[in-house]
């Protein structure tokens, strides 16, 4: 059956004539009033042949991109959860709706809000390889990324310092006497991490325990492929193995992020190994839950809710000057000292 304005604004309860302003994006309706009327359009179907009304109801949705893997309730509740509520709570200050769409990275399909160009911009949230930054990338809208980068394709991005934040991680073990000091998290997961080993690896030897043959760097850490997945599955057998693998502990680990260091925590409790009596472990992100762990986390600090405010405002500043070139915004980072590491 064919709808009409009249069945949205009965729908509603308001008048023709209001849903022919929304409609039409002119005054004479309030915001909130806008986005129910476009709202129930899109869900009606009203929308889809409509084609003069795409420029207006473009102009009320962002999309927002994540990895399935990320939307469990443990990750969710973590650092990418936390950038997802700022970037809702930052979109709604302008009058956009989001469209939440979770993808997996080995298979990506470009979500249909993207495809119907019924979205002003996309906003990444997370890793997203090369390929698929190329596919979103052909549809024309403004593309922000959040806490990934790319080497091989211009991006606008929001970053976190992440080479100084590694740096600061291990300079604090540094600076108590720690001597056997190992990295853990996976090298090849995202550029991220990797930036986070230079800094732990710029710290080791400026300190100068990397010479005289003692492969210091290495020789302590778990950079091993897959796991950074294991994390984010919660495998521990992962972890333990490659622990038990090891001839000697490390006194210390700079991990890779804080969900690592959790992991990590409860690995060496399941081996009876005492944190931090026996092995200290530093975090990175300062998530929620790092104040509230057992022991509680040591950790470099990034300011998540400003990560999402600033793709918002670069998205409506890449609208307003649609001829800006690719801009990287780096975030800030600072040590929160709590338990997890002490001597």
């Amino acid at each position: 059956m064919k709808v009409t304005m009249k069945d949205i604004a009965e729908r509603l309860g308001v008048s023709i004539n209001a849903v022919s302003l929304a409609l039409n994006n002119r005054p004479g309706v309030g915001e909130e009033l806008r986005r129910k009327i476009l709202r129930i359009a899109e869900e009606t179907g009203y929308l889809q042949k409509k084609y003069k009304y795409e420029r207006t109801f473009m102009r009320t949705n962002l999309c927002v991109m994540m990895q399935s893997i990320y939307a469990s309730s443990r990750n969710f509740c973590g650092f990418y959860g936390q950038v997802l509520y700022a970037v809702s709570q930052e979109a709604g200050r302008y009058g956009y709706d989001i469209i939440i769409d979770f993808f997996d990275e080995a298979d990506m399909q470009p979500p249909g809000c993207v495809a119907e160009r019924r979205v002003s911009g996309i906003i990444v949230i997370g890793k997203i390889g090369d390929k698929n930054i190329g596919r979103l990338q052909e549809y024309g809208l403004p593309l922000v990324v959040v806490d990934h980068a790319s080497l091989r394709r211009p991006l606008n991005c929001i970053v976190t310092d992440n080479k100084l934040g590694g740096f600061i991680q291990t300079q604090y073990l540094l600076d108590r006497n720690f001597m056997r000091i190992g990295f853990f998290g996976d090298l090849r997961y995202s550029l991220s991490i990797k930036e986070r080993y230079f800094g732990f690896q710029e710290a080791i030897h400026q300190s100068g325990l990397d010479v005289g043959g003692e492969d210091a760097v290495h020789r302590y850490s778990i950079t091993a492929p897959g796991l950074e997945r294991a994390v984010l599955n919660d495998d521990t057998s992962v972890g333990l193995k490659l622990l038990q693998s090891m001839e000697v502990l490390p006194e210390a680990f700079v991990c890779s992020n804080d969900q690592a260091a959790f992991y990590l925590i409860r690995i060496l409790r399941d081996m009876g190994v005492r944190v931090p009596k026996e092995v200290s472990v530093v975090g990175f992100d300062d998530i929620d839950l790092a104040g509230k762990f057992n022991p509680t986390l040591t950790t470099v600090r990034v300011d998540r809710e400003d990560m999402g405010v600033r793709a918002v405002q670069r998205i409506r500043y890449l609208l307003s000057h649609p001829e800006s070139g690719p801009e990287s915004v780096i975030m800030p980072v600072s040590l929160i000292e709590r338990e997890s590491a002490a001597r």
